[in-house]
């Protein structure tokens, strides 16, 4: 019964897929024979749902830096509409990933989590970031490998979001280094010019063996001076529940991965003159933990050493991501022409200390002949500053209806350190600090600065097919700074480098446009993420390390077919894709020292598709599902990986069944019921020579109910109800990797059942 359970779930996965499934309000829009029969609804500036002359509705979008309908784009785009994701619970990447194909994430704390898409990653330890991140017109996180930004992206809550647009596929040409793998694009609501409007929400939540968690949201628009000037305040606290409990005497604490998450948004938009208007944005974010989601488990079976939910930690494993956003956007719409500048300040900040003692201090105490080894507190702090200006100009229906065309001018600057201020030893049994001699201290400062110039050209060949094109040429420049000393380096390591580099990206993607509702595109795209200087051990430690290690590069091959039938009822949005990947960055280490290598080469190839049906009034239907082989095509020694391998975390199918139902009840109010079914198969953590662990195939069941009008509205939810448990990501704590039975791995784990409500008024 357990394998027809697996096949009949695998088999209805491919079958299809869905990540509009989460809207509220089904979308209708009219099936037509022509192209241009339909009027086209006015598309808002920054995405969304807008409306023609007839009154349907679409989903609009703006994957190619100018706002469009889904319908239209010849790329693969999932969209969330955040407008029920609070109603859900989904506050997290990890509660709606399954919805977008192709998504994959791993984490080890809230705050710190790594998106890949279409499975291009190097694994939880790489750290330059294969995903582009923008929220609106700003692109947020680092391009640079020494900050950690593979895992330090906020994760934004979702209160005052409109939707979010995930891209799949090399985004080199439209958004620069970094987005190898897709681009995931936070869009923010709107101001009302117009009307004073606000909102008001409150939630619990209360985790299976955990601690009680709440949630307050609140935000107002209000217009300074009618359709001239509006102010929009948003802000939220928001406190997770822990369900982990370190069972150490001297340290015990239950719960203790529960994550305290605040925030704000404050947006002032003016319009200065018919054609013109200026936004000036301000989002920030805090994220407070007191430890992590891991659990102790054998590295072999990988079955709980301590018990279910237990570790045993000799440290508080503490961290604090600090997210600060600054951008001022200016438009202005000249008819047939578009122009926009952006400018934008990110500051972020990670903190966090670890414990060290089952390696490093487990060494250590051999060496001071203290058994059992010593207590290790790691201390970590990255920081990053990042400035970026954008100005683009678009063009629409030049040469009467010939050709469209945009072309850009992308210029960043970061400032960024990783530090490590200490290493603390102490007595694990009394946790008494240890006079030693600094065991090791080190930092790395480095700048990283890139100009690009970039255009694209769409080639209208008659009614029914066009073809984009698009170029962009970026020079980008790193500096680097070294400073390493103590026991562990043999006294002290200062070592200075620079990198230059001259990078080109392409696209060609031809359309075919059957009907207004119906086209099949295809896609050349490609990508990379920057080089540098390298990180170099002592020459008698590895002698041939090198000076600096180049891009990687990456080329995506995509077709997919998009459709609408029976009057929306039915939309399918399906695509199939093959990547080349080369030169592929891998971090890697000599005698305690981490470094960076170009070695090896890989593949990721497979599909994606997205449905919804409606059959009846109310009722909507959706699955989603991606399917990726993602694999080594040549050997990465300095990674541990050989020919064949699995890229790391990537499972071969992830997807989920979603239903939900809406009705009047009475007087003005529509109840709500819905579900989803989430499954994601087996995923390998590492290469062949590390001892890659094997994570076990999961499904998750979801529900959730409420009503609602225009003003109020109370759900009720639960999440993961079969309190299913299920690895992310596994990771050793000794000094190396091992397959030997009662030797101790880091697991982290999903969370457990999760029961909550959340309760809206708006005004």
């Amino acid at each position: 019964m357990k394998r027809l359970n697996k096949a009949v779930i695998r088999a209805v996965l491919l079958s299809g897929g869905t990540s509009l499934a989460m809207l509220s309000h089904p979308l209708h829009a009219q099936t037509v024979t022509s192209p241009t029969a339909q009027p086209q609804p006015v598309a808002p500036d920054n995405g969304g749902i807008a409306s023609d002359s007839t009154g349907n509705q679409e989903i609009i979008v703006t994957a190619q830096k100018r706002s469009e309908r889904l319908q239209d784009v010849p790329a693969s785009v999932s969209v969330l509409s955040t407008q029920d994701l609070t109603k859900q619970g989904a506050v997290r990447f990890e509660d709606y990933a399954t919805r977008v194909p192709g998504l994959t994430f791993t984490s080890v704390r809230t705050g710190q989590a790594q998106v890949t898409l279409r499975g291009i990653t190097t694994g939880a330890a790489q750290s330059a970031s294969s995903t582009g991140y923008y929220i609106d017109e700003a692109p947020i996180g680092s391009v640079n490998a020494y900050t950690g930004g593979s895992s330090t992206t906020p994760d934004l809550d979702p209160s005052d979001l409109a939707q979010i647009e995930v891209l799949k596929g090399p985004q080199g040409t439209l958004y620069g280094a970094g987005a190898v793998g897709g681009l995931l694009k936070f869009v923010t609501s709107q101001p009302d010019f117009e009307n004073v409007t606000g909102r008001i929400a409150g939630g619990v939540t209360s985790v299976n063996k955990g601690d009680v968690g709440y949630s307050a949201r609140g935000l107002i628009n209000i217009p300074l001076a009618k359709d001239e000037l509006v102010l929009r305040v948003s802000g939220f606290d928001r406190r997770d529940s822990g369900f982990i409990d370190n069972v150490t005497p001297r340290l015990a604490k239950k719960d203790l991965n529960g994550a305290h998450v605040r925030g704000f948004r404050g947006l002032l938009s003016a319009k200065l003159g018919p054609v013109i208007r200026l936004d000036l944005q301000a989002i920030g974010q805090d994220t407070t933990t007191d430890g992590t989601n891991s659990v102790d488990v054998d590295a072999v079976t990988l079955r709980p050493i301590e018990g279910d939910l237990k570790q045993r930690r000799q440290v508080r494993e503490n961290g604090f991501v600090k997210f600060r956003l600054y951008n001022a956007t200016v438009r202005a719409d000249l008819g047939q022409i578009g122009l926009v500048s952006s400018t934008t300040y990110q500051h972020t900040r990670f903190d966090q200390e670890s414990d060290a003692s089952r390696g490093l201090g487990v060494a250590l105490g051999a060496l001071l002949g203290i058994p059992g080894g010593i207590g290790l507190r790691a201390n970590q702090t990255t920081f990053s500053e990042r400035w970026v200006q954008e100005v683009r100009a678009t063009g629409t229906n030049l040469a009467d209806g010939l050709f469209d065309a945009q072309v850009g001018f992308y210029y960043t600057h970061e400032d960024d350190s990783n530090r490590v201020p200490s290493y603390d030893p102490f007595l694990p049994a009394t946790g008494t600090a240890l006079p030693l001699p600094n065991i090791v201290t080190a930092s790395i400062l480095s700048k990283y600065e890139e100009y690009s110039g970039f255009g694209n050209v769409t080639l209208h060949l008659g009614d029914h097919f066009d073809v984009l094109g698009g170029i962009r040429y970026s020079h980008d420049k790193q500096d680097y700074a070294q400073d390493y000393a103590g026991l562990l380096v043999g006294g002290r390591r200062v070592n200075t480098g620079n990198e230059k580099a001259n990078i080109f990206t392409y696209l060609v993607s031809p359309r075919f446009k059957i009907n207004q509702d119906m086209m099949i595109y295809g896609r050349v795209s490609t990508g990379y993420r920057p080089g540098g200087p390298n990180a170099v051990p002592p020459p008698a430690v590895y002698p041939d390390a090198p000076v600096q290690f180049d891009p990687d590069k990456l080329t995506s091959y995509e077709v997919g077919y998009k459709a609408s039938f029976l009057d929306r009822k039915v939309t399918l949005d399906a695509a199939l894709f093959y990547t080349d990947w080369k030169d592929i960055q891998i971090q890697t280490s000599a005698g305690g020292f981490n470094f960076f290598v170009n070695g090896g080469s890989a593949r990721s190839k497979g599909g994606e598709v997205t449905l919804r049906v409606m059959p009846t009034q109310g009722l909507s239907l959706g699955l989603n599902a991606g399917y990726t082989v993602a694999k080594l095509t040549s050997d990465a020694p300095a990674a541990g990986g050989l020919d064949g391998d699995r890229l790391p975390y990537v499972p071969k199918l992830q997807g989920s069944l979603t239903a939900e139902y809406k009705t009047p009840v009475f007087g003005d109010f529509n109840a709500t019921i819905g579900g989803a079914v989430n499954h994601t198969s087996a995923r390998y953590s590492d290469y062949s020579n590390r001892f890659a662990k094997k994570l076990p195939e999961y499904t998750t069941f979801d529900l959730r109910a409420g009503i609602d009008d225009e003003r109020f509205s109370l759900s009720l939810f639960a999440k993961n109800i079969g309190d299913k448990r299920a690895f992310l990501v596994v990771s050793q704590q000794g000094l190396a990797p091992s397959n030997t039975s009662g030797a101790f791995y880091g697991a982290a784990v999903i969370q457990p059942r999760t029961i909550g409500a959340e309760a809206a008024f708006r005004f």
